[in-house]
């Protein structure tokens, strides 16, 4: 009974990865048109099946050994016609696949005007966003408007990293030096899981990233309140005591909007009190996940680059937990986004 108890507990929780993982499962533009080929495939494959499999079958109940026979049936040696037959099939089936895939490759690769152009960097081990149009910066957690299109460039600060968000489309390699492109499109509001699908590391599979998709109302709303947005000043004591150790300890990697904290090279930290998640997509935000993040990264992550602060006492710790998270926008909620 516990070994089937569990058993269940794995199937249960296969399936919930599942649910965000598959392609054919979402009702995005692009996997979509990545469905229909699908289907043309099967539909050809289980037809190819079928003739294969009841032709052996015909084939063993005709010319099965009755009782009686003692001699070996009539042998047939080639016949051109069906040799013919059975090359122009498979011929005729694959060039009808490769028209629809090149039609669909066409379709989902198209530029498309009106896109919100993104900017995606990777770096081990984690997605840094920008918009170019805006001037804003972010990390970890994309927010995009629902029903435009999207175009992401996508380029790697060091090692080959691939962008996928499966929900939503199909992926994209990050290369140094060289930029990649994938479009796609949100339908409905959600939290979009997202993964890098090329191994670049130690924690190659700690390496995601979340897409935010909110109506478009609520999207503008969250860019003008973004461009304006400047660091709150402290609300009480402790949180002014972790802005004091953010800036001792933290500034010189990272970048808050509105302060003297102007680091580049980890990830920008000025909404990170919104943020569902932490590590790059990894782990709830939550502060014992936060203060254990804080004093060793790479205990969570391994060969995460951000040193370890052991130094930090509990009070600290606690006073820059407060700090970062006073460091959001009021009115925005996006944990409560249904997931996929």
């Amino acid at each position: 009974m516990p070994r089937m108890l569990l058993s269940v507990g794995y199937l249960s929780l296969a399936g919930a990865a599942l649910a965000h993982n598959v392609t054919i499962l979402s009702d995005a533009p692009v996997n979509q048109e990545i469905t229909g080929l699908l289907w043309w495939v099967l539909i050809f494959a289980v037809i190819i099946f079928g003739v294969v499999a009841g032709a052996l079958a015909y084939t063993i109940w005709k010319f099965r050994a009755k009782p009686g026979d003692d001699e070996l049936p009539p042998q047939v040696h080639g016949n051109d016609r069906m040799e013919i037959i059975w090359t122009a099939i498979p011929l005729l089936i694959v060039m009808v696949l490769f028209v629809l895939t090149a039609q669909t490759l066409v379709k989902i690769k198209r530029p498309v005007a009106g896109s919100l152009p993104i900017e995606a960097t990777g770096w081990q081990f984690w997605w840094d966003f920008q918009y170019p149009d805006e001037g804003l910066r972010t990390a970890g957690e994309l927010v995009i408007p629902v029903g435009q299109p999207i175009e992401v460039k996508i380029t790697s600060g060091d090692v080959i990293h691939s962008f996928w968000p499966p929900s939503l489309t199909g992926k994209a390699d990050a290369v140094p030096g060289e930029d990649n492109y994938l479009r796609f499109m949100a339908t409905k509001p959600g939290n979009y899981y997202g993964y890098c699908a090329e191994l670049c590391g130690a924690s190659h599979a700690n390496m995601r990233f979340r897409i935010l998709a909110l109506e478009r109302e609520d999207y503008t709303r969250f860019i003008e309140a973004f461009k304006a947005y400047e660091a709150p000043a402290p609300a009480n004591e402790r949180v002014a005591r972790g802005q004091q150790l953010f800036n001792a300890q933290c500034a010189a990697c990272h970048a808050v909007k509105g302060t003297p904290a102007r680091g580049v090279i980890g990830p920008d930290l000025s909404l990170f009190g919104m943020r569902t998640t932490l590590g790059s997509g990894v782990w709830d935000n939550t502060p014992e996940n936060l203060k254990r993040w804080i004093q060793d990264s790479s205990a969570m992550k391994p060969s995460s680059k951000m040193p370890p602060f052991t130094q930090l006492s509990d009070a600290d710790l606690e006073a820059l937990a407060a700090y970062l998270y006073s460091l959001k926008l009021d009115g925005f909620d996006f944990a409560q986004l249904p997931r996929y």
